[in-house]
């Protein structure tokens, strides 16, 4: 007879395992912040160049409202510059997840954006 052993067995299992726990805690945050990029992509350039700063924060938050981004909020994760010629919105934040015990994954998600 062939096949796989008892300890095979539990080797694959333990991997399938941990894989799903993997995407169940990770996924989240990725989906996350794919949103976040779907909001940045949805302002338009002209509106948020001429906006004020406090204003573009504002209508960012509305924007995490409704696409239930609640983990953070726009001030703690986005970083506007402005010059005369354009605004640089850069989104920079760090996740620490827990996996096991005293083990914890640190997801660290960045993007730049460049409105005229």
């Amino acid at each position: 007879p062939r096949g796989v052993s008892t300890l095979g067995m539990i080797g694959l299992a333990g991997l399938i395992i941990a894989v799903v726990v993997l995407t169940l805690r990770l996924g989240p945050h990725y989906i996350d912040f794919q949103t976040l990029r779907s909001v940045m992509d949805g302002l338009s350039g002209p509106e948020v160049h001429d906006m004020d700063k406090r204003d573009v924060y504002k209508l960012l938050l509305k924007r995490f409202k409704i696409n239930n981004l609640r983990e953070f909020t726009p001030r703690d994760v986005i970083s506007i510059d402005r010059n005369k010629i354009d605004t640089t919105v850069d989104i920079s934040y760090e996740i620490r997840e827990p996996l096991i015990g005293n083990v914890e994954v640190v997801l660290v998600f960045k993007e730049n954006y460049s409105y005229r």
